[in-house]
């Protein structure tokens, strides 16, 4: 129907216009005949000399005035008649109005198609982000311009004006210029009000009937109305509200989506793009479940396939989050019957067999079927690792073997794939890392998380976590080994001698037939693979004399050059091999990270016969081949001696000892620690470091809540070791020995950190606080350290993760009169920030009786405009109980709900330390004119700053970007002196150039290389916008 309607809209614009021409034509024709006529006739009575006597008038010659205001004002001044206005109504909308609208559309849809979403989380609302969306500006400055030039050469009456300059906001708005966009959508609501001839102006809004209306009425009743012109300004409505959300200005927002609601005359035809307002607000805020009801409204009245299919997506995964499994899997057939792109309809079908997999009733051999049949199909090539690792998902709480044979097959997948997915693969490796990790094969895990960290992307979520572990795991590892090693041995020389015997001579037997069967094997693999690069390089060679090239009934003969004679090629492979090892075919082969080191370079000092020599200048005993291991040589290793034995103890003494502080404070696991320190206390009850191991199980059983198990640990220190520096720290909360110099610099620490969360960089403040628990450990401001470690993480989270850890300090130091206060006033603030919320959200209209306009008599009543709100507790309680209510209905959801949209990850840094540049950002700049500005620079550096030696360049960003940079400046704040000398001078310096033509910024050189190779010249903007303060 709405195609048809267009057809027929654009036939009836077409057919008039055709219709006036044509009449216009024939005027003039007969008007020409008429004239010719009459002039023919009276050709015989006119004077002959008359024409002699007429003289020419010339136009003077000289510059003609400097005229520049825009055609449109001179056809304003024209009579408005019918024909002016079908002819201008007609070429104003199909002229440069429809290609900029045309082209705003097909970049807003490509950006769609393209967007790249990880659907391990919520989808974000839209797929671009407003404020770095990747659009091309360059686009979005030619639909500016398209739609300016029909403003101004077309007349200001016609009905597409306003359309014209909605298409001007609609590109500030996907530009992230908000103030401009802001500004645009507010000129069309107050400039093309609608208004009878006889008014002089007219209102924003009026009441009637006891209802506030704003919005321009549309009389669009069928089938006459299809064919009428829309107001864009009801339109603009809208994206005022949506702008209003992107600057993060709920309340405004909020208010016009409240009006628009309740309007009588807001158009039907936006209903679903007010609802779609209303639940991007929001989802914005986090407020998921409000969010289901106006999202689903959005989604039926959507157009749009991949905007539909994107909201019936998201709402499938709200459901999942919800526990309506239904539901969930109705939005995802939805999804799937929409046609979307590709990647989506994949992961619709994997959501959907992931909830059967899971639900009540549900099967998972029906699912597990289901996905096979799914990795069979030649659609789903490029899909079959995610489908592997969805499998090896679904059988992992009850087979870990079963998933991880489903994960090796996802790597083989993504081997063979022809489209690579970097994501995919390290999602894998981690998997099968973190089941290694559960399982405690540390060796294997440290593996696989190195091969995480060698292809995950650089906003992969989990990287802290990867980098972290692989960098703790050997030594977790070692420690392990060391332990069990030194168990074994003590075992075998517990046994009598002469079980012993008979036991070491099977193990020796068994070790040299294993190492035999290894040697075969290893020969027949090198022997295989020889075979096939050499199989692999006749079959590839024209100029081989062998395979293909070989004539019938000829003899393959080894040919004269080395690389066709298979004798010198095999022994050269081994000779290389028996030097490097096994290298990949890479460039840059012989550095050590891209390979294994040579095999037979000994790196370890020796003496003068060859023999090892350990730290302690003895020499080491050399390692006996497996291949000749007997019952004696293993028994060389036993303790069989008291100081033996007692060696052998302090071994696995230290081993236990580092193993738990590796655990807590490398893999920072808490529980492992305290396994591991109980086992020491148990079997090594007498270990010299025992006071530090009490203390730190006490530290450590009351991080996890245990208080009976951490005030058991704390009595045996003060009764037992009431005279060491741990009881002194639990007594005093520092140590009593600290000297001042100590105190100096954790009270520096304490400082820095407080700075940084004045600041709101709380993050930085927050990796500086951990930094400060490493250096220092427990110290005499410990209680002021936690106190602020909970405050920051009240302002990254105010809900109630961020509740926690001001509990936590408030049970942890009730003695400390001062902290306990403070922590409960912000608790307390926290606590009531519910009411707060509910309160802000309310806009009441108030509306004197006699008031019949909005703009003279309707006021705003702003939340904070009232002095003492009133709440309602009972509704508060009720909403209180159904967040729990659904909690507890998330717990009994098998599959964990999805987390929100993940935030984009900052991959700058702040260094203040670094070099830096100075950068000045253009567009659209000519070459002349970025030499002259370097010529400008050059000399005003040499005038002003002859000492810091200032070189000034240009680079070619982009083909609408160039940079001027300034360099180089030893560190952060000596950039920034110059930049804000540069930055209030330019005007004087580049008088033809506006401040908007272009922007300023600093950069350290590690930022600089990482921006220029991402080509991310706006997400560094927004990175210095967000981290530096401009004094205007």
């Amino acid at each position: 129907m709405n195609i048809c309607r267009s057809f027929y809209k654009h036939i009836s614009y077409t057919g008039l216009v055709l219709f006036l021409l044509c009449v216009s034509s024939v005027q003039k024709a007969q008007a020409q005949r008429k004239d010719s006529t009459n002039v023919n006739s009276r050709g015989t009575t006119r004077n002959p000399q008359s024409q002699a006597q007429t003289k020419t008038i010339q136009r003077p010659i000289g510059p003609k005035p400097d005229d520049r205001h825009p055609p449109s004002e001179d056809l304003a001044k024209k009579k408005w008649t019918i024909k002016r206005k079908l002819v201008q109504n007609t070429v104003s909308r199909y002229n440069y109005y429809f290609n900029a609208k045309k082209k705003l559309r097909l970049v807003t849809h490509n950006v769609s198609r393209t967007g790249q979403d990880n659907y391990n989380y919520l989808l974000p609302f839209y797929p671009y982000s407003a404020a770095n969306q990747g659009i091309s500006k360059g686009d979005l400055d030619s639909v500016i311009e398209k739609a300016s030039i029909n403003i101004q050469i077309h007349d200001p009456r016609s009905k597409w004006m306003d359309d014209s300059y909605l298409l001007i906001g609609k590109a500030y708005f996907f530009q992230g210029e908000w103030d401009k966009a802001n500004r645009t959508f507010n000129f069309i609501n107050t400039n093309y009000l609608p208004k009878k001839k006889n008014e002089y102006k007219s209102v924003v809004g009026s009441v009637e009937k006891d209802q506030i209306s704003i919005a321009s009425r549309e009389k669009r009743k069928p089938p006459i109305g299809w064919f009428k012109h829309t107001f864009a300004r009801n339109d603009a409505f809208v994206w005022n509200a949506k702008t209003k959300i992107e600057e993060n200005n709920y309340d405004e927002a909020r208010s016009i989506i409240n009006v628009l609601d309740q309007d009588p005359y807001f158009p039907k035809r936006l209903d679903g793009e007010l609802a779609e307002v209303k639940a991007y607000s929001l989802y914005k805020q986090g407020k998921f479940q409000e969010a289901i009801e106006p999202m689903q409204i959005a989604e039926h009245k959507k157009v749009n396939r991949d905007e539909k299919a994107r909201m019936a997506y998201i709402l499938g995964q709200l459901y999942t989050n919800y526990n309506k499994p239904d539901s969930a899997i109705a939005m995802y057939y939805h999804v799937i019957k929409t046609k979307p792109d590709q990647m989506m309809e994949f992961q619709a079908r994997i959501a959907i067999n992931k909830l059967k997999a899971t639900m009540p009733g549900g099967s998972l051999e029906q699912s597990l079927a289901t996905l096979a049949k799914m990795a069979k199909k030649e659609k789903y090539q490029n899909f079959r690792d995610a489908i592997y690792y969805t499998m090896a998902q679904l059988v992992l709480p009850t087979d870990k073997e079963a998933a991880l044979g489903y994960l090796r097959e996802s790597l083989k997948a993504s081997a063979q794939s022809l489209t690579p997915n970097p994501m995919q693969k390290a999602l894998t490796y981690k998997l099968i890392a973190d089941i290694y990790y559960d399982q405690r094969t540390y060796r294997s895990a440290k593996s696989f998380y190195d091969s995480t960290a060698s292809v995950m992307p650089l906003e992969f979520q989990d990287s802290a976590v990867v980098n972290k572990r692989k960098k703790v795991l050997t030594d977790v590892a070692v420690r392990i080994e060391a332990i069990q090693l030194q168990d074994s041995l003590q075992r075998i020389a517990a046994m009598p001698e002469s079980d012993r015997k008979i036991f070491l001579t099977k193990l020796s037997v068994q070790i040299r037939k294993d190492a035999e069967e290894n040697a075969k094997k290893a020969r027949a693999d090198s022997a295989a693979a020889l075979a096939e690069a050499m199989a692999s390089a006749n079959t590839n060679n024209p100029f081989s004399n062998n395979g293909m090239n070989t004539k019938a009934g000829q003899k393959a003969e080894a040919g004269d050059w080395y690389f066709y004679n298979t004798a010198s090629k095999s022994s050269g492979f081994q000779e290389f091999k028996r030097k490097w090892g096994n290298r990949g075919n890479n460039d840059n082969w012989r550095r050590s990270q891209n390979g294994v080191v040579a095999v037979k370079e000994n790196l370890e000092p020796v003496d003068e016969n060859g023999n090892p020599i350990s730290t302690d200048g003895q020499a080491k005993k050399k390692a006996t081949p497996a291949d000749s291991t007997t019952a004696e040589t293993l028994a060389a290793n036993l303790p069989l001696t008291p100081d033996e034995l007692l060696k052998s103890n302090i071994i696995a003494e230290e081993a236990f000892y580092d193993l738990g502080k590796l655990y807590s404070d490398g893999l920072d696991n808490l529980d492992l620690g305290i396994e591991t320190y109980d086992t020491l206390l148990n079997r090594y009850p007498h270990h010299p470091n025992k006071t530090e191991v009490i203390y730190s199980l006490y530290i450590w059983h009351n991080k996890l809540n245990h208080t009976a198990l951490a005030n058991s640990f704390r009595q045996q220190i003060m009764s037992n070791y009431g005279d060491s520096k741990f009881a002194s720290i639990i007594r005093f909360g520092g140590l009593k020995d600290e000297n001042i110099g100590k105190k100096k610099e954790i009270s520096s620490a304490y400082e820095h950190v407080y700075g940084a969360y004045l600041d709101c960089n709380y993050e930085t403040a927050l990796r500086m606080k951990k930094e400060a628990d490493s250096t220092f450990g427990l110290n005499f401001m410990q209680p002021k350290f936690d106190l602020l470690e909970a405050m920051i993480i009240a302002k990254m989270d105010t809900c109630e993760f961020g509740k926690q850890p001001l509990t936590a300090v408030m049970n942890k130091y009730q003695n400390d009169d001062q902290v306990y206060a403070r922590s409960k006033e912000l608790l307390d603030a926290l606590d009531n920030r519910s009411a707060l919320v509910v309160y802000l959200s309310m806009l009441e209209i108030e509306r004197k009786p006699e008031a019949p306009l909005l703009d003279e008599d309707v006021t705003m009543i702003y939340p904070w405009q009232r002095p003492h709100p009133e709440l309602n507790n009972a509704e508060l309680k009720t909403a209180t109980a159904d967040s729990i209510k659904l909690a507890a209905d998330n717990a009994k959801l098998k599959i964990a709900p999805l987390p929100p949209p993940m935030k984009p990850k900052v991959i700058y840094k702040l260094v203040a330390d670094a070099p830096h540049f100075v950068v000045m950002s253009f567009n659209k700049l000519t070459k002349k004119a970025v030499d002259e500005s370097v010529e400008i620079f050059t000399k005003y550096n040499k005038e002003h700053h002859p000492d810091m030696k200032i070189q000034v360049g240009s680079y070619v960003m982009s083909q609408t970007e160039v940079l001027l940079i300034f360099r180089l400046f030893d560190n952060e704040d000596r950039a920034l002196d110059y930049f804000d000398e540069i930055r209030l001078g330019a005007g004087k310096l580049l008088p033809q150039m506006r401040p908007s033509d272009y922007t300023m910024f600093i950069i350290s050189r590690d930022n600089f290389i990482l921006m220029n190779t991402r080509r991310d010249l706006d997400g560094y903007k927004k990175f210095f916008g967000d981290n530096y303060i401009i004094e205007q």
